[in-house]
């Protein structure tokens, strides 16, 4: 029964992996019969899929003297993970102190609901006059971005756990100390990793944003400069480098999910 199983749930994965593939081609074939085939959007408005192949294919081999487009993308993945490693460091510690501290609770949740509606993009003035253009800006912007949806979710998670598994482990003596630590925050990894994956792709947003503001590297940048050269195809390429990373990202966070939670099904 369970080899049944296991071999049900391979070809499962296996026809979501065509499916997946199939409707990228598909969007891809759509894209090129539009701009190539039938010519109904003109090459400076939406280029074809051939030249922003080609053009990502030109600047990974441009001369030693341009900024490669590999440099271009490790700059903004330094920021990005500087970024997102500073805002997950704070927001889920103090996520779990305020779902289980009802006190601190109090004291935190009137400042954090002051803040959290203001646009992390509001921040990039004052960002750039308190830090300048180089890293520590656009850090600190993306920081912002991934710091208010991981800190909610992280405090929403404490606090839906099921009330039975606390008082079970009231009821076998368990201190409060470790009825948080071995409890309440295993149950609470779902909703604090939904929250992690919402506050990655904000801080994407917010890292193009700092880019094309105040940079002179960087994927937005890169996009910026697109539309500044009048090269639609430089701001797409640019575009889709920042779509593979957030995939990259959210892929990586939920294999995470799956090893830490080790005990949930698929």
């Amino acid at each position: 029964m369970g080899h049944f199983a296991e071999k049900f749930l391979d070809q499962i994965y296996q026809e979501k992996i065509v499916l997946s593939l199939s409707s990228v081609l598909g969007f891809i074939f759509l894209w090129y019969l539009v701009t190539d085939l039938l010519g109904l959007m003109p090459a400076i408005v939406l280029p074809s899929p051939e030249k922003v192949f080609f053009t990502i294919y030109e600047k990974i081999l441009v001369p030693v003297g341009e900024e490669k487009l590999f440099g271009h993308i490790g700059v903004s993945l330094v920021r990005i993970l500087v970024g997102t490693g500073m805002a997950l460091g704070l927001a889920i510690p103090l996520g779990i102190l305020m779902g289980w501290y009802e006190n601190l609770d109090a004291i935190a949740s009137p400042i954090i609901e002051v803040l959290r509606p203001i646009p992390p993009i509001a921040w990039i003035p004052l960002a750039i006059l308190w830090l300048g253009i180089g890293l520590g800006s656009k850090v600190f912007i993306i920081t912002i971005g991934v710091f208010f949806p991981t800190l909610i979710n992280t405090y929403l998670g404490v606090k839906f756990v099921e009330p039975l598994l606390i008082k079970a482990a009231q009821t076998l003596g368990a201190k409060d100390k470790n009825i948080l630590w071995e409890v309440v925050v295993p149950a609470s990894v779902p909703l604090i990793v939904a929250g992690v994956r919402i506050g990655v792709g904000l801080g994407m947003m917010c890292l193009v944003a700092a880019e094309l503001v105040a940079a002179s590297s960087g994927l937005g940048f890169l996009i910026m400069l697109g539309g500044d050269d009048l090269k639609p195809e430089l701001s797409i390429t640019g575009m889709i480098l920042i779509g593979i990373l957030g995939l990259i990202a959210d892929r990586i966070v939920l294999n995470i999910e799956r090893k830490v939670i080790y005990w949930k099904k698929e």
